[in-house]
C-alpha cells in the first residue's frame, strides 16, 4: 500500500479521497481500497517524512492535499530499481485447491463454478479499466498541462526518468500502466481457461 500511494503521489498532488478513488478504480487487484488502510499508510508515510500535505478550506470544507517529498521520491525510486520477484506473491486461497480432494465431487464442481464466475467478473472489471484508459486522451492532455504548471513535480519526473522530454515521460508512464493491466488480464484469462478445463475434467470423471 505504501508504495502504491508513493507511486500515485509521484504523478501529482491530491487529496486522500482522490487517492482512494484511484486505488478503487485501478488497483483493487493489488491492495485494499478501504479508507482505514489508506489512512494508516498515509500516517506512516507522514511520520517518515516521505510525504507532506498542504491544508486549505474549500467551500467551508477543510482539505488536505498530499505530495511526495524528496525523501519519499528517493525511497520509491530505490525500491523501483530492485528486480520484481513474481514468485513472491502468496495466495492462501490456493490451499483450497490443494485440499479439494477431501470434499465430495458435487461440492468441488459448485466451488469451481463460483471460482469461474468470480474470475469472469474480475476479467470484466479489468476490461472496463482498459476501455477507460483507451478513451482518456483528453485527461492525459489535461494532466500534461497541469504538470507543466507545477515546476517542482515536473522536475521530479524529469530527474526520475533522466529525460527532459516531459511528454515522452508521460507516454512511457502510461505505457507501463497499460502493460501492467494487460498482464493482469492475461493472467486472469489463463485462470479462467484453466478452471473451466478443471470443471470439465471433474464432471467427466466417473
Amino acid at each position: 500500500m505504501d508504495k502504491i500511494i508513493l507511486g500515485i503521489l509521484m504523478l501529482k498532488r491530491i487529496t486522500i479521497y482522490e487517492i482512494r478513488n484511484i486505488i478503487k478504480l485501478n488497483f483493487k487487484s493489488m491492495c485494499s481500497d478501504s479508507m482505514g488502510s489508506i489512512q494508516a499508510s498515509i500516517k506512516k508515510l507522514l511520520a517518515k517524512e516521505m510525504i507532506i500535505y498542504n491544508e486549505f478550506v474549500d467551500n467551508g470544507i477543510n482539505k488536505k492535499v498530499y505530495s511526495i517529498t524528496p525523501c519519499g521520491r528517493s525511497f520509491f525510486l530505490e525500491w523501483l530499481n530492485t528486480p520484481m520477484d513474481i514468485t513472491k506473491t502468496k495466495n492462501m486461497e490456493l490451499s483450497k485447491l490443494l485440499f479439494m480432494g477431501f470434499i465430495p465431487k458435487n461440492d468441488r464442481i459448485n466451488i469451481i463454478s463460483k471460482v469461474i464466475d468470480n474470475t469472469k467478473k474480475e476479467l470484466e472489471y479489468l476490461q472496463s479499466i482498459l476501455s477507460s484508459l483507451e478513451n482518456s486522451e483528453y485527461n492525459k492532455s489535461r494532466y500534461l498541462e497541469d504538470l507543466q504548471k507545477d515546476f517542482e513535480y515536473m522536475e521530479g519526473i524529469i530527474d526520475a526518468t533522466g529525460n527532459e522530454d516531459i511528454e515522452k515521460n508521460i507516454i512511457d508512464i502510461n505505457k507501463f500502466e497499460n502493460l501492467t493491466l494487460q498482464l493482469g488480464m492475461d493472467t486472469t484469462e489463463f485462470y479462467l481457461e484453466w478452471f473451466i478445463k478443471l470443471k470439465n475434467s471433474i464432471e467427466s470423471d466417473v
